[in-house]
């Protein structure tokens, strides 16, 4: 069942720029992050009422001790989607493949520098490897002119939606001994969402440009199916399956997602891409690799 899952998140968090493009129309991109987060609680919600799984006993003694990382894991949330749904609105569809070796670059720099993790010759050549695969993808063989007018600031958005996406990863982490991971999701998540309505950035706009389409109505309900389920299931998987195939799974999204801009949106890919692409997911699997030693 864990491999199952991971496929599952996989293919889930693949349509999140498919979902981006279908709201956009009638949505400003802060409307699309308070949208992902809201109806992500509602399905944690139903799910949490299908499985009868009351707080946990020592929940509130928990969530005293450990609120500021709650906290801290909403507000980089927060921040990662912002970032990501402003660059989507802007960009193809698959830009935001670039938010998963950011993240795994900021997970390893942290590993190392706070968990004192070691730096080993195969975690650093991973490293190196995503790098060079951003590198790739964000230059694209434009000339530096064409990369200044506009494809750096969406490289520079996702790059912020990684580091934030990783920060989230770790205060999950910092909480997961103490919390179930449904209870400290729907909790970050409820925070998250008050701050997407509320402190909106870049395009504020609350009110829809026009009456949402049957289609985007259904891509709000489905991306907060994925935010709530995904990040779910793919906490589920983790202990059931080898370690070095979680991050190998799970860098199966982006190849969904290139092909979703192939097909919906008839989105070009070109070489640059794909090369840059191969090379991040070797770097994303040869950390983990190493990790699971």
């Amino acid at each position: 069942m864990g491999y199952l899952y991971l496929v599952t998140v996989a293919l889930l968090f693949s349509f999140g720029g498919t979902c981006v493009k279908a709201i956009k129309p009638f949505f400003s991109p802060s409307m699309i992050t308070f949208f992902r987060f809201f109806i992500g609680v509602f399905w944690l919600l139903l799910l949490k009422l299908i499985l009868r799984k009351p707080l946990r006993a020592d929940f509130r003694s928990s969530l005293k001790i450990h609120w500021k990382w709650l906290a801290f894991g909403a507000v980089s949330k927060f921040l990662s989607y912002t970032a990501e749904n402003i660059a989507l609105s802007e960009g193809v569809s698959y830009g935001n493949i670039l938010t998963q070796p950011v993240q795994m670059i900021l997970l390893t720099i942290l590993g190392v520098t706070l968990l004192r993790e070691r730096m080993t010759p195969q975690r650093l050549a991973g490293v190196l490897l995503c790098v060079t695969g951003i590198f790739l993808i964000s230059w694209n063989g434009m000339s530096v002119e064409t990369l200044l007018s506009g494809n750096l600031r969406l490289t520079v958005l996702y790059i912020i939606a990684g580091i934030f996406a990783g920060l989230f990863v770790f205060a999950q982490k910092k909480v997961a001994d103490d919390f179930d991971v449904l209870d400290s999701n729907l909790f970050m998540f409820s925070i998250a969402a008050v701050m997407a309505f509320f402190v909106p950035l870049g395009e504020g706009r609350v009110m829809p440009a026009g009456i949402p389409s049957p289609a985007a109505i259904t891509a709000i309900a489905f991306f907060g199916f994925i935010t709530g389920i995904g990040f779910y299931l793919n906490a589920r998987a983790i202990p059931l399956v080898p370690f070095q195939m979680v991050a190998l799974l799970q860098s199966t999204m982006v190849f969904f997602s290139i092909g979703w801009g192939i097909l919906f949106f008839h989105e070009p890919v070109s070489i640059w891409i794909i090369t840059g692409t191969l090379l991040f997911v070797t770097g994303i699997v040869l950390t983990q690799l190493r990790r699971a030693e």
